[in-house]
């Protein structure tokens, strides 16, 4: 139907979008501070990789560099989440969450239909007077075996997608939870690391909406649902 069409589209272009965005997130710098810059006396740097630490700076033990406005390192991207690649870690969590909104939805309906129109086992035929008549039972038997496949099919069919669905309620809602953290250090002018270390109190206060706009550009809203 034209319904499953479209779903199927747009589908297709919310796992495009995904995918860009994890790639965008993965390869763009977050915003490493330079090391090979010469940082006067008294100026603060950072004591591990002898960098100058601006503001909100931290340096990050497994990328062994200080990232500016750095949010936490994410194994998912392999790369920090800093000032330059947070919109697209932002964006790798809605589409990611939409994906499995989609998925579960999908599979609710297919539940559905597979209840709707589950095969009845082949009775037997009656046999006449006593005597079975040998063509009819081969033809029984035929379907017999038919619905005894298709039986091992559709149990191996149901499986998968119960362990599917599963995965995209599970995945779903941690993206969820995550996407708003996110959403939510962002409009306060904070980082994770500002939470842990208590410091998201002493974030400079402003409007929301610049806070948003400089992580998410300036430009037309429908930028901001791209990388």
């Amino acid at each position: 139907s034209n319904g499953r069409r479209f779903f199927a589209i747009g589908y297709e272009a919310i796992f495009g979008l995904s995918i860009w965005s994890h790639l965008a997130c993965m390869l763009t710098d977050p915003g490493a501070c330079p090391m090979d810059v010469e940082y006067a006396e008294g100026e603060r740097h950072c004591t591990k990789c002898r960098a100058p630490k601006p503001a909100r700076a931290h340096h990050c033990s497994t990328c062994r560099r200080c990232i500016m406005k750095m949010d936490h390192h994410c194994p998912w991207v392999n790369n920090c989440v800093g000032a330059r690649n947070q919109k697209h870690f932002l964006l790798f969590l809605f589409y990611t969450a939409l994906q499995c909104v989609g998925a579960a939805l999908s599979l609710a309906a297919y539940f559905a239909d597979s209840a709707v129109v589950m095969p009845h086992r082949p009775r037997k035929p009656v046999a006449f007077l006593g005597k079975q008549d040998p063509a009819v039972e081969a033809a029984w038997r035929e379907e017999l075996k038919k619905y005894s496949e298709s039986q091992v099919r559709n149990e191996a069919d149901l499986f998968c997608c119960v362990l599917i669905f599963l995965v995209a309620i599970i995945f779903g809602l941690f993206t969820c939870i995550m996407f708003c953290d996110q959403a939510s250090n962002i409009a306060s002018n904070t980082t994770g690391i500002d939470v842990i270390k208590g410091k998201d109190k002493e974030a400079v206060q402003r409007p929301w909406r610049e806070s948003v706009q400089e992580v998410m550009g300036r430009g037309p809203f429908w930028r901001w649902l791209l990388p």
